[in-house]
């Protein structure tokens, strides 16, 4: 009978556990969903430094550029060893601060030295 106790409230307390994760998660999926138009509840909504980092590329690619590296810098500053975010930082700051994209992704290759790296862009065809 103890027995069946116990696993009836560990089951009880997995449940209360894993809704509230759940919940976080749907909350999180909610803020990214609108993300152009809320960054700020995204920021306060997500832990997940990569989600953040990856809504900073959506911004950064919909032409909200400022927007876009508040994320990126969010991403690194949460989790300073975060390949992706390093990777936004690099990205966000490509037109602005070249000299700080390349440190920003130098440490990206730091974090994953199999990384080939960004694309380079082509070179200009001459006539």
């Amino acid at each position: 009978m103890a027995v069946r106790l116990a696993i009836v409230v560990l089951a009880a307390a997995a449940i209360v556990l894993l809704g509230s994760r759940l919940r976080d998660h749907d909350r999180c999926d909610a803020a990214r969903a609108a993300v152009a138009q809320h960054v700020g509840e995204l920021t306060s909504s997500c832990r997940d430094p990569d989600v953040i980092a990856g809504a900073s590329v959506v911004l950064r690619a919909g032409g909200k550029a400022d927007q876009g590296l508040r994320l990126a810098r969010e991403s690194v500053r949460r989790e300073p060893q975060s390949f992706i975010g390093w990777v936004a930082l690099g990205l966000a700051l490509r037109d602005r601060d070249p000299a700080g994209a390349r440190r920003a992704l130098a440490r990206a290759k730091a974090l994953n030295p199999r990384w080939p790296g960004l694309p380079s862009a082509p070179a200009p065809r001459t006539p």
